[in-house]
């Protein structure tokens, strides 16, 4: 990829209207909101082929890892572009590749709607089973969380 297609890249980034940092020519931190976790950064770097991005989702799990673990892998199965990935901590992230030269404004709209939901559908179920949540207790963006207002 030349000096023109990153800053193609760049502009369709910024086009999304999230909030963005740009951290070097080649990588960038979106922020995508979530209707459960408010507002969550994906890191998103371009490489010689492929734009990668990844996603921290919660970090490992205080109890029944094997559970937490197990359900995330049996959502990869039919997974289409966002697969569970573990840390050498066990700290759960979602990560995507996609073709560089496929990527467009609408692509990346998409790639990241997608996080955002498949963050929502998961999240609580993977706190309530790795974590001691108090019974009745109610998941939602921390308070005074931006809506996030962008696209996705």
């Amino acid at each position: 990829m030349n000096r023109d297609e990153h800053g193609h890249l760049h502009q369709a980034i910024e086009a999304l209207g999230l909030a963005t940092t740009r951290s070097g020519p080649r990588h960038w931190t979106v922020g995508v909101p979530t209707r459960l976790r408010g507002e969550l950064a994906c890191g998103i770097e371009a490489r010689e082929r492929t734009l990668v991005a990844r996603s921290f989702v919660m970090r490992a799990p205080d109890r029944a890892h094997d559970r937490v673990y197990r359900a995330a892998l049996e959502r990869n199965i039919d997974a289409r572009t966002w697969y569970f990935a573990v840390d050498r901590l066990g700290d759960l992230f979602l990560v995507a590749e996609l073709a560089l030269d496929s990527v467009s404004e609408d692509a990346l709209d998409g790639l990241l709607g997608a996080l955002s939901v498949l963050v929502d559908e998961t999240f609580e179920g993977f706190a309530r089973t790795g974590f001691d949540v108090p019974e009745g207790a109610r998941f939602g963006p921390p308070p005074g969380a931006a809506d996030g207002g962008g696209r996705v």
